[in-house]
């Protein structure tokens, strides 16, 4: 663990494990509670757009994407409408702005908590000010630790990317690379990037700005600040409090089920999505609080999650579906990004 959060004296045992877990649950459920609190206390100025027909995922032509990690994301197929998302539904304007607003006062509310723990629990001996440096460094909200090697020094920054090597290969076969574009859409790519700027609305807002950087800063920073403050072994904070992470993505299931009818069918749908969705975002939980342990920074971790989200999950079934003669190619990045990734989390 970076020696940054290696608590000093003052702070060591201000509170148990269980007051850890406590707050924990409190933060993860200030989070997923606000979504919900947001539609019924929050307003904006955003007009309702008129709906019609839905539109369906053939008629869009589109094929259905796994969604992002953050747990303010779509985590299904949305019906949209032809004039806009249906009111209501996550992607509609008006819920979008409410809760952003909700969240990001949900995780200021969790992060004052932090503060508020240490500076009424640590010793009084502490200067003014002390409290504040204690809590900023346990939470992460700094630069990361300058290593000896300079590889240490990059590797937080580009691990996502390696594991993602297996993708970007397969995007670069279908032509289209994310943010640099590519023959798909025969730009180059000042003009791939002008367009994606055009682009760049609410739903991208979300995805890749308020979610990310509130629930790094909820299912990392905070979370993982209690749970060094109640003692927590590495092996916990590494696997365990990711928990956190995975469970706030538990409320998506009931909104598939009522989405989809409220059915039988709509019931197994909305559990195997819940825990599909559950597996990948523990899985990602364990990444990014490694990186947060051994960077001491929140950043990193970030990063990951920003570059995550744009990437999205790219099976190599459906690269080597889309590419046959490519198959050698397709499981060669595939599985040469899983080992980079492990040699580079090993040089952390």
């Amino acid at each position: 663990m970076d020696p940054s959060l290696t608590l000093p004296p003052s702070l060591v045992g201000i509170i148990t494990p269980s007051t850890a877990h406590a707050l924990s649950f409190l933060f993860t459920s200030s989070y997923v509670g606000s979504l919900y609190i947001s539609q019924k206390f929050l307003s904006t100025s955003t007009p309702t757009p008129k709906s019609s027909r839905p539109i369906t995922p053939k008629e869009d032509g589109n094929s259905p994407a796994i969604p992002p990690i953050s747990s303010t994301d779509v985590d299904d197929v949305e019906i949209r409408y032809e004039n806009g998302p249906k009111p209501g539904s996550r992607d509609h304007p008006e819920t979008i702005k409410k809760r952003m607003i909700a969240v990001t006062i949900s995780t200021v509310l969790s992060l004052s908590g932090v503060h508020l723990t240490i500076n009424h629990l640590s010793h009084p001996s502490n200067r003014i000010g002390t409290e504040l440096r204690q809590s900023l460094t346990l939470l992460g909200l700094r630069l990361p630790t300058l290593k000896s090697s300079a590889i240490s020094n990059v590797l937080p920054w580009t691990l996502a990317p390696i594991l993602m090597t297996g993708p970007l290969v397969s995007m670069y076969l279908d032509g289209d690379l994310p943010i640099v574009g590519g023959r798909h859409y025969n730009e180059s790519i000042v003009q791939r990037l002008k367009r994606g700027w055009r682009e760049f609305g609410l739903i991208e807002f979300r995805n890749y700005g308020v979610g990310p950087i509130t629930e790094e800063l909820v299912f990392r920073s905070t979370i993982l600040a209690v749970s060094i403050l109640g003692g927590l072994t590495f092996r916990s904070l590494v696997f365990g409090t990711p928990l956190w992470f995975g469970i706030a993505h538990a409320h998506h299931a009931l909104e598939t089920y009522r989405k989809n009818g409220s059915t039988r069918d709509a019931a197994i749908h909305a559990i195997l999505g819940c825990l599909f969705q559950l597996g990948y975002t523990t899985l990602f939980g364990w990444f990014a609080s490694y990186l947060f342990l051994t960077t001491g920074s929140v950043i990193p971790p970030l990063s990951s999650h920003v570059f995550c989200n744009i990437m999205g999950i790219y099976l190599p079934s459906t690269a080597i579906a889309r590419h046959p003669k490519k198959k050698i190619l397709i499981w060669t990045s595939y599985l040469a990004g899983i080992a980079g990734f492990v040699w580079g989390v090993r040089r952390l």
